[in-house]
């Protein structure tokens, strides 16, 4: 039977979508897959069932040893191992810093685009969400310090990610990140700081975290800058101390922990500087994928940063991103529309994202990008 989809809350038939461009991952290439076979291929000679057969909470020295020189090449600098704590996605961690650090009842800032999964997860915690306008660098600090004046002791944290938004691709310049920062230390704000899309330019603005390290917990990662396979955050605590506090509580009651396979072979990983050539497989592929992304779409404007897999499209005034969504999934192709980022649903209808890393090869991207064109041309002639 085929698996059932949500697309946009329509229930669909996995069988019905052939082309992939909803979901946001790096694109697959033959290194990663000739990575993983050799990372498996050195499992089997290893004690895997040792290392392998206990759970992995807040992960191991080897771990955190390894993790801390990951993340040190956007923190400049290696953090101390124990403020490292490993979790099983950046989705888990959210969970934990809001159950902790925000609470039931309280308000958490977003962008006014933001993680979709951000607004369930506040939802199920009894947490209200509180968008900030953005423009094309992001949160804009007045509006930002405005509302934590309106709203008071109320708010709690920002959630943001400044480098690469998705789905704006938008970056903050250095500037911006100083005012960001002055303003959450003003009004003792916790920064959420969503950095897994990080590293892939191969210049950009330090993190929010060297702003304001008191007041920031970093979350970078494996999954979104170099395999879908590798579903694991990295997150730096301010401290020690909070690093303990807020997550080892959740060990006998949540599932936040990373599967000790997958940290062993991202340990390995990063141990061996295997990264490295997979990072820039990355970064070669994404920038041909923009390539035909241009190709395939003369007539759309296209504003992408290089080696970002995201892309933040829009429609004329008078057609309908839910009407396109569902045009293009009645072909074979899904989307994001604009307001699924939304935490208010609301005010993006004539938006929508594409995922040009999810489908297989160029030329399943070329088809499902000339559907998309063929349906736009289509839509505005009616």
């Amino acid at each position: 039977m085929a698996e059932l989809l949500d697309v946009a809350h329509h229930r669909v038939s996995s069988s019905a979508i052939s082309i992939d461009l909803a979901r946001n991952f790096p694109p697959p290439g033959p290194l990663i897959r000739n990575r993983l076979a050799l990372a498996f291929d050195g499992l089997e000679r290893a004690d895997i069932a040792g290392a392998i057969r206990f759970p992995r909470f807040n992960g191991t020295v080897r771990d955190r040893s390894a993790a801390a020189g990951w993340v040190a090449r956007r923190l400049r600098a290696a953090p101390d191992q124990e403020r490292i704590i490993l979790s099983n996605g950046t989705q888990s961690t959210l969970l934990m810093l809001l159950a902790s650090l925000v609470q039931p009842g309280n308000i958490l800032l977003t962008e006014e685009l933001t993680y979709a999964a951000m607004k369930p997860i506040s939802s199920l915690l009894g947490i209200k969400l509180s968008p900030i306008k953005m423009d094309h660098e992001g949160v804009i600090p007045d509006v930002l310090d405005d509302a934590c004046i309106k709203l008071g002791s109320e708010v709690r944290a920002l959630y943001c990610m400044p480098t690469l938004h998705n789905p704006t691709a938008a970056t903050m310049s250095v500037e911006r990140r100083t005012a960001v920062a002055e303003i959450a230390r003003r009004h003792n704000l916790w920064i959420f700081e969503d950095d897994i899309y990080g590293v892939l330019p191969e210049i950009a603005p330090p993190p929010l975290q060297t702003f304001a390290p008191e007041r920031t917990w970093y979350v970078f990662g494996l999954s979104k800058s170099l395999a879908a396979q590798l579903r694991v955050a990295y997150t730096v605590a301010p401290t020690e101390g909070m690093a303990r506090e807020v997550f080892w509580p959740g060990v006998k009651t949540t599932n936040w922990m990373v599967a000790p396979l997958i940290a062993e072979i991202a340990t390995l990983w990063l141990e061996q500087s295997a990264v490295e050539p997979l990072l820039e497989s990355v970064r070669r592929e994404t920038n041909a994928r923009q390539d035909i992304l241009r190709n395939s779409l003369p007539s759309w404007t296209i504003r992408v940063p290089p080696f970002c897999y995201h892309v933040w499209l829009e429609l004329p005034e008078d057609l309908s991103a839910k009407d396109f969504e569902l045009a293009a999934r009645r072909r074979g192709v899904s989307i994001t529309t604009g307001d699924s980022f939304s935490p208010t649903s609301g005010g993006f209808s004539a938006r929508f994202r594409i995922g040009i890393g999810s489908p297989s090869d160029h030329q399943s991207l070329r088809a499902g990008l000339g559907i998309l064109n063929d349906i736009r041309g289509e839509l505005a002639s009616t």
